[in-house]
């Protein structure tokens, strides 16, 4: 879920042209695809694709709302969703780990969502606290929760104020979202003490799934603002301030439901009545139980400077 970083407000109607490349400000774009009438380009200097231009605020604010869910609440699939969530999760977890992160840590996520990555860290001693620009979501989270923790709902300006006092921050699925990835990475370096680890998953241009599937990878969509590759997001990182950066493939636990939701609720011609027929085939036991694959992701691990200045 989007954490706001791209102010999603129904203010205005104007879409946002950005007349250089953010990442190494090169003014020379080649056109990858359009998806639903917004282009996507890639820069000839450095080859990071981003949407341009990017979407208004009100065709956002339009995108991200109450039913920016895979499935509601009560729907047959959430408890599907959830379980393939919190297992990923998990994975995540094992690699902050195997990273070196602390036991009983303070972890911060933005873009916390429905709260399904903080209930797991909290099993395993996190103190955790979430930022969720939605106020749906922040709701559920809360509930997911049940009290433990903290969820604050607003952007990263609202733990501004605890500068250099989390151990690991993580953003699963945010950073193609937002309007100003450089901006923010460097916010999110402020929260961070030194030596503190950063985890990032993001959608990469150079997994599997975006080479085979081209102009119908499931991960374009208009409120995917900037579409990173393994090289571009370590220059990214590495710009903002990170580094030991190590990138890891983007391994989930999914589940043939899960995958199932997705396709329904971003459709791909072909691929949906496929998986329609094997969930009509496949015994609930085994379509509901979620397995380790390499999905379209990148992860990737960094660390802010350990004798980076205390503020």
């Amino acid at each position: 879920m989007l954490d706001g970083l791209s102010h999603p407000t129904a203010s205005s109607t104007q879409r946002l042209r950005l007349p250089a490349c953010p990442l190494c400000g090169g003014s020379t774009f080649r056109p990858v695809v359009t998806v639903e009438s917004h282009p996507v380009v890639r820069c000839r200097s450095c080859d990071l694709q981003l949407t341009n231009p990017q979407p208004s605020d009100a065709e956002l604010a339009a995108i991200y709302g109450p039913d920016y869910v895979l499935a509601a609440d009560d729907s047959p699939a959430h408890a599907v969703i959830v379980r393939s969530k919190r297992a990923t999760a998990d994975h995540y977890l094992d690699l902050l780990v195997h990273a070196g992160a602390p036991q009983g840590a303070k972890l911060l996520e933005i873009g916390c969502g429905a709260g399904n990555f903080l209930l797991q860290a909290t099993q395993r001693g996190y103190d955790v606290t979430g930022v969720e620009y939605s106020p749906y979501a922040c709701a559920r989270a809360r509930q997911t929760l049940g009290g433990v923790g903290r969820v604050l709902q607003g952007e990263i300006e609202v733990v501004a104020a605890e500068i250099g006092t989390y151990d690991i921050v993580v953003l699963c699925d945010v950073i193609e979202h937002v309007r100003q990835p450089a901006d923010f990475l460097r916010k999110v370096l402020t929260a961070l003490r030194p030596g503190g680890l950063l985890l990032v998953v993001t959608p990469s241009t150079a997994s599997w799934s975006a080479q085979v599937m081209g102009r119908r990878w499931m991960e374009l969509k208009p409120e995917h603002l900037f579409y990173f590759s393994p090289a571009t997001l370590t220059r990214q990182l590495n710009q903002t301030g990170f580094q030991a950066v190590a990138l890891h493939r983007g391994t989930k636990l999914l589940s043939l439901d899960y995958v199932t939701a997705h396709f329904e609720k971003y459709p791909v011609a072909g691929i949906r009545a496929t998986l329609r027929l094997l969930r009509a085939i496949v015994p609930a036991a085994w379509s509901q139980r979620p397995v380790r694959i390499v999905a379209s992701g990148i992860i990737a691990l960094a660390r802010k400077p350990a004798n980076a200045a205390r503020p």
